[in-house]
């Protein structure tokens, strides 16, 4: 059977092919009896599958993140949302040993990605920093995008929510940085550097909070201390050896970084307190609710105008309205 795509899956259809491990955790039913809680990926999104006791005595596994498994199942709907009740399931290497027929087997196909390059993102991520950031906080912002690129190019900005595939965070951090140079138009008595050097860094936390880009999982750090606050800790120790000359400026830019989540509740320690940071704080928010809308939009298979209810946005989502507009030429698509 050809591999379907996650997005394309709709109740009914019987499934035999290969995913990779989103996530993997055993549980228990009301009876007590073991069954496996998972998150199944391929490159066109996620899906909750589920293995019942009877199916975890013949296929015990273990399975972890970033493993590639073959399975059989069924889709079904539980609560609005599709899920995979599974039949089997085993790793591709333990199929392998088996001498197990690997037909349909493609690795490409199991791995999400930004669907834009990112060699094209990271050079207009630096010539902004470069021609719109001013001297100090030029300087840093050029350091620490140089000192963590590799990671920048593959790092995912969450597990799930939104833009959770490789190349996510550089993708996220794009679209902060273009609104955030937007927005400078409409408030230009803002501080520019500020504005322009809190979108870039915002986040930057993440290349430290999240491991495994293919199936993302956090990392000691990051369950321990989150990307806040070790973003917060990487601007403080790229700050030091340039013996930053304007204290107060940098202040405001590690206010920005620790505030963006824009309250306590949310994981900030402390509120935006400064135009700058609220600026910042509503851009991350925008852009991260924007894609997970269009998330959802994209992998809901339901009859009817609108999809099923997304849990964190609370609500469903309209279906209708006009076609989305071309990608703008500043964001080639990555080729195929």
């Amino acid at each position: 059977m050809p591999h379907q795509l996650i997005s394309d899956l709709q109740e009914g259809m019987a499934v035999q092919q290969f995913f990779i491990v989103r996530q993997a955790e055993t549980r228990t039913d009301k009876s007590g009896k073991p069954y496996l809680s998972l998150v199944l990926g391929d490159k066109s999104g996620t899906m909750v599958a589920r293995a019942w006791s009877e199916v975890v005595a013949r296929c015990p596994g273990p399975f972890a993140s970033g493993d590639q498994v073959g399975v059989t199942g069924l889709v079904s709907s539980y609560k609005g949302e599709l899920q995979l009740t599974l039949q089997y399931i085993n790793t591709v290497e333990a199929l392998r040993d088996l001498g197990k027929d690997l037909k349909g087997y493609d690795p490409d196909l199991l791995y999400q990605a930004t669907p834009y390059d990112r060699q094209v993102l990271w050079q207009e991520l630096w010539q902004l920093a470069e021609t719109r950031i001013r001297p100090p906080l030029q300087q840093l912002v050029l350091n620490l995008l140089e000192r963590h690129r590799e990671e920048l190019m593959v790092c995912p900005a969450a597990r799930l929510y939104h833009h959770p595939y490789v190349g996510g965070l550089l993708e996220h951090t794009w679209f902060v940085a273009r609104h955030a140079l937007a927005s400078l138009t409409i408030y230009p008595d803002l501080n520019p550097d500020l504005v322009l050097a809190g979108a870039i860094l915002h986040d930057l936390g993440k290349v430290k909070e999240i491991a495994n880009p293919p199936a993302p999982e956090l990392t000691a750090a990051g369950q321990l201390l989150g990307h806040i606050v070790l973003g917060w800790d990487l601007v403080r120790a790229a700050a030091q050896p340039l013996e930053f000359s304007d204290p107060t400026l940098l202040l405001q830019l590690e206010h920005i970084i620790l505030s963006h989540h824009g309250a306590v509740e949310f994981g900030s320690p402390i509120v935006p307190k400064t135009r700058e940071a609220l600026l910042v704080n509503f851009l991350d928010d925008l852009d991260a609710k924007l894609k997970m809308m269009s998330q959802h939009l994209e992998s809901d298979s339901r009859e009817g105008d609108f999809t099923g209810y997304h849990r964190v946005l609370q609500r469903g989502l309209y279906k209708g309205g006009p076609a989305a507009a071309a990608e703008p030429e500043a964001l080639p698509k990555t080729e195929k």
